[in-house]
This record gives C-alpha cells, sequence and structure tokens, in this order.
C-alpha cells in the first residue's frame, strides 16, 4: 500500500500527462471529485495506491492530519510559501525532503529555517530531517505494534466487516471472515438496494462532512468492483423536504450529485472476493481468548473457529455480548442512552476470559440498540410518471432498480424504509408508514402506487439496524494500550451504507499509523473511546 498526502490551496490539481502511470484513473477520480476545503481520499491502482488530498490552508491541513512521512516534495523555495515548520512535525528520523517545480534551490531565510526545524543539507535541493535532539514520540503517528501484515480475523460478514475485510487484504493480511450466518450479507447488509447519500444540514456540519467523504469512498469502490446498471448506479438524488406545519408549499429540491443507489450484498461479496481474503459461515463466535499473542475465537462447543494476532469485531449488536467482561454484566451505564436500548448487553454473557474493553467503550456498548425497518417493494411494469432519480425525504424513494425475483430478473421501485425500536410491527403497518411518507414529499408517486398498496401486489423486507448512543460508528481499538490488537467497527445504524467504507479505511489507518482519511476533528467523532473523551 503506497499513500500520497498532497497539499492544495483551491481548487483540483493538474490533469496528468497522457502517457503518465494510472493516467486514465487519475483523470476519472479528479472528474468526480468536488472542490470543497477539507480531505478528498482518492483510491488508484485496484485500491493499493492512496491519495489524499487536503484542499485549503496547508498548515491547518497538516494540523489534522496524522503520518510519518517518508519523502516530502515541496514547490515552493521560501518559508513563507512552504509552511515548512508544519511539515517538520510530519517527518521522522530521515524523511527526505526535497524542493520541486520550479527548479530551483531554497532562498536563505528557507535554509535557515530548515537547519532550525533540524534538517540538514545532502544537495542544494535535497535536505534530511536529522535533528541533533531527541524527536519525542509526541511528534509521531500513532502506530500499533502490529504493523507487518500477518493473520487476522474479522468477526461479521455484513457491510462493516467485508469492508474491513477488504482494506486489511489490500495492505497485505490474510484475513479470515467468521459469521455466524451461512452466507455473507445475511442481516440488514442484505437490503435489496440502498440509497448512498450524504446527509444535508444548512451549516455543513460534521455529520454531513462524514457522509459526504465515506459517499464519494463508496463511489469508488463501486465503480471498481460492481457493474453499472446491474449492481449499481451514479444516478444522483433530489432532496425533499416536506411542507412544515401551516406552509403553503414544501422548500425547494435540492439536487444531491454524488448520491448513487446500489446493492450492498453484491459489494459485501465483491470485497470478499479480494485476494487474501477467507469467508467461513455457520461459525457464530461464542468467546474470545487471549493465548500468548493471539486471540482465539471459540464456538459454543469450545471448539476453535480461528487464531489471529490482530481481531477485529465488526458484528453489530452482537459486539457487546463479545467483548462483555468476565463475569458478564457491567455497571457502566450510559447517562443518555438511547430509547429502546436493552437494559444491558451483555447481561447473558458467561463466565469467561474475555477481552478487558475500557470503561468508556463498555458504557457505548450496553447502549449499542437495535432499529428495525421495512422496505416497500413492489413492480414497475405499467407505472407512469415515476421521478427518473431516486429522492431523499422522509425516506428514500428508489424508482427503478433492477432486482432478481424468482427465476428472472425485472425492474422495481422501493420505498422506506421506518426506523422503528419494535420488532413486531405487523407488515401492513409498515406499509401503511412507507406509503405515508411518500404522500407527504411525493403525492403524485403515492397515488401512482396506489393500488398496488391496494391490491397487495407490495412486497416487504425487513432489516435490523444496529445503532449507537449517538448514532454514529464505533471505530478503533477496544483497549487504549498504544499497541492494540484488538479493534471494533460496529454500530453503523442506517449509514452503514455511507460510512462503512470510510469507517474501514479509518480503521486501517489507525493500525498501520497511515495518513487518516478525514480531518483528525472528524474522525474523533467516530472514536470507539469518544466517550471517555467527551466526559472529561
Amino acid at each position: 500500500m503506497l499513500h500520497y498526502v498532497g497539499l492544495l490551496l483551491s481548487g483540483k490539481p493538474p490533469q496528468p500527462k497522457p502517457n503518465a502511470p494510472l493516467a486514465q484513473e487519475w483523470a476519472q477520480a479528479l472528474s468526480d471529485m468536488d472542490e470543497r476545503a477539507g480531505f478528498h481520499r482518492l483510491l488508484l491502482d485496484g485500491g493499493q495506491v492512496s491519495l489524499t488530498l487536503c484542499l485549503g490552508d496547508a498548515r491547518t491541513a497538516l494540523a489534522q492530519q496524522s503520518l510519518q512521512a517518508d519523502i516530502v516534495y515541496l514547490n515552493a523555495r521560501s518559508p513563507a510559501a512552504a509552511p515548512l515548520a508544519a511539515v517538520a512535525t510530519c517527518c521522522k528520523r530521515g524523511t527526505r525532503l526535497q524542493f520541486v517545480h520550479p527548479p530551483a534551490a531554497p532562498d536563505a531565510e528557507a535554509i535557515q529555517t530548515l537547519k532550525v526545524l533540524g534538517f540538514r543539507a545532502v544537495t542544494a535541493d535535497e535536505w534530511v530531517f536529522d535533528p541533533a535532539w531527541p524527536v519525542q514520540r509526541s511528534r509521531q503517528a500513532p502506530r500499533a505494534k502490529l504493523t507487518q501484515p500477518q493473520h487476522c480475523t474479522v468477526v461479521g460478514a455484513g457491510i462493516s466487516g467485508a469492508a474491513v475485510a477488504h482494506v486489511l487484504a489490500l495492505r497485505g493480511w490474510q484475513v479470515q471472515v467468521l459469521d455466524a450466518q451461512a452466507g455473507p450479507a445475511a442481516g440488514a447488509s442484505g437490503l435489496p438496494a440502498g440509497l448512498v447519500s450524504p446527509v444535508r444540514s444548512a451549516d455543513d456540519g460534521p455529520v454531513s462532512q462524514l457522509t459526504r467523504s465515506g459517499c464519494a469512498l463508496m463511489r469508488q469502490h463501486a465503480q471498481a468492483l460492481l457493474v453499472q446498471g446491474h449492481d449499481w448506479e451514479p444516478s444522483g438524488a433530489w432532496f425533499r423536504r416536506p411542507a412544515t406545519t401551516g406552509a403553503q408549499d414544501a422548500p425547494p429540491a435540492q439536487w444531491l450529485p454524488e448520491a448513487l443507489w446500489l446493492q450492498p450484498a453484491a459489494l459485501v461479496r465483491a470485497w470478499l472476493a479480494t485476494d487474501g481474503v477467507a469467508f467461513t459461515g455457520n461459525a457464530r463466535v461464542h468467546r474470545l481468548e487471549r493465548q500468548g499473542e493471539d486471540w482465539v475465537c471459540l464456538d459454543e462447543a469450545g471448539q476453535e473457529l480461528s487464531r489471529s494476532p490482530l481481531l477485529v469485531i465488526a458484528n453489530a449488536l452482537d459486539a457487546a455480548r463479545l467483548l462483555a467482561p468476565a463475569g458478564g454484566a457491567t455497571d457502566a451505564t450510559l447517562d443518555a442512552a438511547a430509547p429502546g436500548s436493552p437494559p444491558n448487553a451483555a447481561s447473558d454473557s458467561p463466565r469467561h476470559q474475555a477481552p478487558e474493553a475500557t470503561p468508556a467503550l463498555a458504557q457505548a456498548l450496553v447502549a449499542l440498540h437495535p432499529m428495525h425497518g421495512g422496505l416497500s417493494i413492489g413492480p414497475c411494469a405499467g407505472l407512469a410518471h415515476l421521478p427518473t432519480q431516486p429522492v431523499q425525504g422522509r425516506g428514500n424513494f428508489l424508482p427503478s432498480v433492477p432486482l432478481t425475483q424468482g427465476h428472472g430478473q425485472d425492474r422495481f421501485w422501493l420505498a422506506g424504509a421506518s426506523f422503528d425500536p419494535c420488532p413486531d410491527t405487523p407488515a401492513t403497518a409498515l406499509h401503511q408508514a412507507n406509503r405515508e411518507r411518500l404522500a407527504q414529499h411525493l403525492p403524485a408517486v403515492a397515488a401512482a402506487l396506489a393500488p398496488q398498496f391496494d391490491a397487495a401486489q407490495v412486497q416487504l423486507w425487513r432489516g435490523q439496524r444496529c445503532v449507537s448512543h449517538d448514532r454514529l460508528p464505533l471505530v478503533g481499538a477496544v483497549q487504549s494500550a498504544p499497541d492494540a490488537s484488538l479493534w471494533i467497527s460496529a454500530g453503523m445504524g442506517a449509514r452503514g451504507l455511507s460510512l462503512a467504507a470510510l469507517c474501514a479505511e479509518l480503521l486501517a489507518a489507525r493500525i498501520h499509523g497511515e495518513p487518516l482519511p478525514v480531518p483528525a476533528r472528524l474522525a474523533k467523532l467516530l472514536d470507539a473511546q469518544r466517550l471517555q473523551r467527551q466526559r472529561a
């Protein structure tokens, strides 16, 4: 895995020369990239070359990054134009710094600044970071003990676990994926089709920025691994808000060009087909044990399912049971636990030697709770006046998606999905709720579909989401030790399609000490240990 970090004040980098390596991929990635300030992760060469473009002030961007650079290229010759002090904080002993384009050596002021910062000259335009003083550990990016790829186990073969398996395999790991069900994507990831769309907010807040970055990554994975028009479509979507109480008209619709629909199960299968990934079904992990340097996954009979030095828990609600402290129940509670959350998700855990999650993560695990959804699905044949693009509002509407039913394939519309704490809501009630939501923001569509609903020609897909206390995923180390070997990526809630790929990239960055895919202030919002920081 080769990582580049590029710093740009604004706009997009220049187009590559036609004969440059990866020129076509690079041009396509640039055409899909927006020009808003922030971080933009672009994946090239089958995902094994990563470019993180940081748009905006270079000093601000580097302060939000976490990396140990091997080589630094600067295209400015004075410290006024090149943020030399900020660059030095991202260097390790031996990092090379080269002045390039225009081909000119640094000026006298830059030379003096470089010497003060700990660089020494090799040639007129090449320097090396080699300070006379010890480099403090706080200056270095956090790097786990297991930086050399070995064998890894991922528990859970939904969209979270498959994304983690894929990114680790690209980095050289041999990944064993275990799931309690016979096949992958057996839970909420088995959704027939879903809309990948960023969250819109008036202030473009943190969740909007996270979901926009996540959607851009999912689009790249879909382009590389799925069949356009069959498994996914870069459709865009309209965002419609229903009219507020007392208002005559609804607010105008907004166009979301970065949105797309895809079939999650197809992407899960593609991720699990990555070289180095092996899937084992009907393998429910009953408990975890630490034996020497390895984590051992055991079934209910005590038989070993997998053994590896690195373990990632990505099995949604079942994560609370596996990571419960020895003895079962924990006294940790969350002050603002979400409505409908179980009193203690780990209370039925048997006594066994188990990993010791930090108190902050234990609190977050206790608060994981299910939210149930129902998706209404009907045939498109004979229908007119349906939108040509998906619509997002109170629920989503996909007007035409190819789905396999029985022995053939046809096109279907999909409407939903509900977000209900009750698992036993009757199918008729779920259909009615989806129908009412359609009537609020797409009344003409609701009228066109009414005959199918009335004639009971509409199918129902049910699923269960794993939701955290603040509706953001838990991504990071289970223990707070610097050499952590047990990690978690769970709690995607209703945003799994938008955030799963981003969470996997962030997890790999934490494990390996790689450049962050998003600014540190956003990465902290997904940190599995964030409750400890928030309360402090």
